[in-house]
């Protein structure tokens, strides 16, 4: 047996089974396989050591293989649809999307005298995957009615986390039936993506709701102050989805809520405004 202390001159070096060093971190440094500022090291295989060279500036640090790696990331991608229908393709690499969406706002109802304009149209249904999100369109605004028109509700289906809101009401036209003076009409319903259209007054065509943003377009008012007159009730909004989907399927069907229609003009008054049609956003991640 060798006694190190009594036996044991200068230092050991690595050969024989020393560092070759007097200090500990001298020691480590002499063991280390790192040979540049930021290297790491790793088991490349049970107890060996490697090295893992610094990446560069825009890298992330990532497994491959079962190893650590530098990886530039791929940023966030959007694909977005504005009408119509199809089949909405998850790009490859993506490990989760969000999805933001809103049904068809209701179309603002016409003013007039005697029984009034017409009613607004419905918005359409906004779907992505089928029943899997749905954001409803906003009911049309009615003429002559004392009722706030009805929002457009949203729903999640299993595997979505996230919020369904149910969109804003459209607003009755001033006094809510016949009066012989001069009316103004109800202003569209909204949801978190804004844009109703304003009701008008005097005779002045409803606003629309701002396209794509599921609001609902604004009522008519009426300029016939001698007649019995009934001011138009503004468009619901639509329903409105922000989801996550941890586990994207490779594809979905989806379709956009048309804008519903404008109420038509009554006599000695002008029409209701147009809502706005539906929107899809899906938010494309890369990155867990």
């Amino acid at each position: 047996m060798i006694n190190l202390a009594g036996n044991i001159t200068g230092t050991l070096g690595i050969g024989n089974g020393g560092t070759g060093q007097t200090t500990a971190a001298a020691a480590f440094s002499a063991l280390s396989p790192v040979t540049t500022t930021g290297d790491m090291i790793y088991s490349s295989s049970g107890t060996t050591n490697s090295r893992l060279a610094i990446g560069s500036s825009t890298q992330v640090l990532t497994v491959s293989g079962g190893i650590p790696a530098w990886t530039t990331p791929t940023l966030p991608t959007i694909q977005s649809f504005s009408g119509g229908s199809g089949t909405y393709t998850t790009p490859a690499g993506v490990k989760w999307i969000r999805v933001v969406m809103v049904g068809g706002g209701g179309g603002g109802a016409g003013a007039g005298t005697g029984v009034g304009g017409g009613d607004g149209g419905a918005g359409g249904n906004t779907t992505f995957g089928s029943s899997f999100l749905t954001a409803n369109g906003g009911a049309g605004g009615l003429h002559a009615n004392g009722s706030p028109t009805a929002g457009g509700t949203a729903s999640l289906g299993a595997g979505a986390v996230g919020i369904a809101l149910t969109g804003g009401g459209g607003c009755v036209g001033a006094g809510g039936g016949a009066l012989a003076i001069y009316t103004a009409g109800g202003p569209g319903g909204t949801n978190p993506l804004g844009g109703s259209g304003g009701g008008s007054n005097g005779g002045v065509a409803g606003q629309a709701g701002v396209a794509n943003t599921g609001a609902g377009g604004g009522g008519s008012g009426n300029n016939n102050a001698g007649a019995t007159t009934y001011a138009g009730n503004g468009g619901g909004a639509g329903g409105y989805v922000d989801a996550i989907v941890a586990s994207p399927s490779a594809s979905y069907s989806y379709a956009v809520g048309a804008a519903g229609t404008a109420g038509t003009a009554g006599t000695g008054a002008s029409a209701g405004g147009a809502g706005g049609a539906g929107y899809i956003i899906v938010y494309e991640y890369y990155f867990a």
